[in-house]
């Protein structure tokens, strides 16, 4: 595992310290989730940008069926 240093502003270090204090929670695995819920979310964003960006040609929908093959 590797390590990254990080800068926030004084509030946001407040509301961490906090949230974590509050609840019990360990501030390196709430960092790790939120980084980690990030990446799957802009991952997705491009790869549907990427997709609409291609040419698309409609196709009718028993066409669709067909080629997932579920219809003859």
């Amino acid at each position: 595992m590797k390590t990254i240093s990080v800068r926030i502003d004084d509030e946001m270090k407040r509301r961490l310290d906090r949230l974590t204090d509050a609840h019990g929670l360990n501030a390196s695995h709430l960092m790790r989730q939120a980084i980690a819920e990030k990446l799957e979310e802009l991952e997705a964003f491009y790869t549907v940008r990427d997709r609409l960006a291609e040419p698309f040609t409609p196709v009718a929908n028993d066409e669709v069926w067909k080629r997932v093959g579920i219809a003859d």
